[in-house]
């Protein structure tokens, strides 16, 4: 799959954010939401450029850690409001 993303970036608290725009290549369709991220990390580390920082843990869907933002809906430990998706259970 090739994925276009679009990702708020902000250095810090203190300073202004803005979304930057990436293409990803090659993502396979049975990757989770994190494992994308990882390839993302790899090709911007590749480039010379400051990798997307995102919180995860266990990356099993128990703890929680991984909650996202994912095309305006909340992911993470809010069981009530996303059926218990968390980012890292969820797929391309």
């Amino acid at each position: 799959m090739n994925l276009h993303l679009r990702i708020w970036r902000q250095e810090n608290s203190r300073t202004p954010g803005q979304f930057m725009n990436y293409d990803l290549n090659g993502v396979s369709e049975d990757s989770s939401f994190l494992e994308m991220l990882d390839l993302l990390n790899q090709q911007l580390i590749t480039e010379g450029k400051e990798p997307v920082a995102f919180d995860h843990d266990c990356r099993e869907g128990i703890c929680g850690t991984c909650s996202l933002m994912i095309n305006g809906v909340a992911h993470g430990q809010d069981r009530e409001k996303v059926k218990a998706v968390t980012a890292c259970q969820l797929h391309m």
